[in-house]
């Protein structure tokens, strides 16, 4: 497995890499945003996962890492940031990110998150789901309701999703945190009712038929009943 790390910071980046190493990944390091983002351009495929400081040089993580979204680059992204309020963590999967880590962390923490986010299948599924009038497509990620497309980031595409595949059944708030994010940590809690929130007011707002349900005690439930 092939790790590219974008961190200024070289005393931190060369313990990761080292820590890394130690386990058995190919490592490279780049410290300029504008550098990184140039190799990512042309030898993405090249790596499974790359690692983005928020704070680069020339071009930051978080720009990196929508450019990458942009021009459908799915190489599985892990940001390092100090910042752990609520907005940051929203603003970083908005952005594209898999998944966040906040300095300073342990080692054991970082490997697991790595082993969480790399095993992800590489594709979503292709085939297209219909629960009522909702048609959501994996491939293309695009999502219509009513035959109007619906504009959704990506955390919100991969929550409805989850619903989708498991319709008219309730659904708790640790299987969506376990199945969309694919670790199961109390840190994402807050994270997922904005998400759940933002989801509802695009999908049912200003309809007579609310499809999203909560489910008092268990979580939530996408109604395909008519």
């Amino acid at each position: 497995m092939r790790i590219l790390i974008v961190e200024d910071e070289q005393a931190l980046a060369k313990i990761i890499k080292d820590s890394l190493e130690t386990e058995g990944y190919a490592v490279d390091h780049l410290s300029d945003g504008q550098k990184a983002f140039g190799r990512i351009q042309s030898t993405h495929n090249e790596y499974d996962l790359i690692m983005l400081d928020l704070m680069l040089p020339n071009k930051g993580g978080l720009q990196i890492c929508q450019e990458m979204r942009k021009m459908n680059i799915d190489t599985p992204v892990l940001i390092l940031t100090v910042n752990d309020d609520l907005e940051s963590k929203v603003s970083l999967f908005d952005a594209g990110a898999d998944d966040y880590l906040v300095k300073p962390f342990e080692f054991k923490e970082l490997f697991s998150r790595i082993r969480a986010i790399t095993r992800r299948p590489k594709k979503a599924l292709s085939i297209e789901l219909k629960v009522a009038d909702i048609v959501l497509n994996p491939a293309t990620q695009k999502v219509l309701r009513a035959s109007k497309e619906i504009k959704l980031t990506l955390k919100e595409f991969r929550i409805l999703e989850y619903f989708m595949r498991h319709p008219n059944i309730a659904v708790s708030r640790e299987d969506l945190v376990r199945n969309v994010y694919d670790f199961d940590y109390d840190s994402f809690s807050n994270v997922l009712d904005v998400f759940i929130n933002r989801l509802r007011n695009k999908i049912d707002s200003n309809r007579a038929r609310k499809l999203i349900e909560t489910v008092h005690g268990i979580g939530y439930r996408l109604n395909a009943h008519t």
